[in-house]
């Protein structure tokens, strides 16, 4: 019988799990998705030279849930999706994505959602929307990773 029951407990925590991952994994809808054009790259850092061979540059971004120009309604209460559209100097382009938030969005978000806790690896903290910060914050922990991570070594018998 005690059997039974952990087994009943494992598979209804196991559909739970899908269940919740599912709800975070899909998209709100696919008109928000629409990714609204946004002027031409802000540099960053503006005091530092501009070295084009190590920089990345950012060609578009958008929230999922607000316009990045006017932010979000309560600045200092807010948990979005951003996309970053990203381009490297060898004319390389891809998108991704970073979750922006202030504490108070992030304590709303979890109680709403009846999360106890949250974990995030691709997760900004700011104190209030500041779209230039989050930007630079983004962009200069990117070109970090970039930095600690170099191209693998080659092979010298593959030519």
């Amino acid at each position: 019988m005690d059997q039974t029951l952990g087994t009943v407990v494992l598979v209804a925590g196991g559909v739970c799990l899908l269940a919740l991952l599912r709800r975070l994994s899909r998209p709100a809808d696919a008109a928000s998705l629409d990714a609204p054009i946004v002027p031409p790259p802000l540099p960053f850092p503006a005091d530092e030279p501009d070295d084009d061979q190590s920089r990345l540059r950012v060609r578009n971004h958008y929230f999922r849930s607000f316009d990045s120009d006017t932010g979000p309604p309560e600045p200092e209460c807010f948990y979005d999706e951003l996309f970053l559209e990203l381009e490297n100097p060898a004319g390389d382009a891809w998108t991704i994505s970073y979750f922006v938030g202030t504490p108070n969005g992030i304590a709303q978000v979890m109680r709403e959602e009846g999360w106890d806790e949250m974990f995030g690896i691709d997760l900004l903290i700011v104190r209030r929307f500041d779209r230039e910060l989050i930007l630079k914050s983004l962009l200069e922990r990117l070109e970090e990773q970039h930095e600690i991570a170099p191209e693998p070594p080659r092979d010298p018998h593959l030519g």
